[in-house]
């Protein structure tokens, strides 16, 4: 089965949410930045799993019924705002991640049974080394590539 790594492309800041106590999960992150156009150039911030709206709305259609998390960047001195939104909690784990000397994935193994019912085109995938990634199937890459999704790059996991 085929499956891409997304990763970012190219470089972009974004604010650390605010430390506060009595935030929740489910609760919108509000963060301030002074320079909304460079984060337009991006559909995909691999720091925290960011999605642009236009990703958003592609991936609605691989998961569904999930609960979508929004990430809102305000310029207080432009007015201006852009929502970003969390990859959701994917609870299914696959049969064998195999990661390179860096940790990054380098190969994934999905159950035939479960391809296709249980295992959805996006995976969450926990790295031996405390990183995480987001990897897709195929068939949402080719989606992504349709789409002229910008700021990211899909690397190839081997079989």
């Amino acid at each position: 089965m085929d499956y891409f790594l997304l990763k970012q492309s190219g470089t972009v800041t974004v604010p650390k949410a605010p430390k506060t106590e009595d935030t929740s999960l489910e609760d919108p992150s509000v963060r301030i930045i002074h320079d909304i156009p460079s984060l337009q150039k991006f559909d995909y911030i691999a720091g925290e799993h960011l999605i642009s709206d236009r990703l958003k709305q592609l991936l609605e259609q691989y998961l569904p019924e999930q609960l979508w998390r929004p990430c809102v960047f305000v310029d207080t001195q432009t007015v201006e705002q852009i929502t970003f939104w969390f990859v959701p909690s994917l609870p299914y784990v696959p049969k064998k991640v195999v990661a390179a000397s860096n940790g990054i994935p380098a190969a994934v193994y999905i159950d035939s049974q479960d391809f296709a019912e249980k295992a959805p085109g996006l995976l969450h995938i926990r790295g031996s080394k405390g990183m995480s990634f987001v990897v897709v199937h195929l068939s949402v890459a080719e989606s992504i590539l349709r789409r002229g999704i910008c700021g990211l790059e899909l690397l190839r996991l081997t079989d």
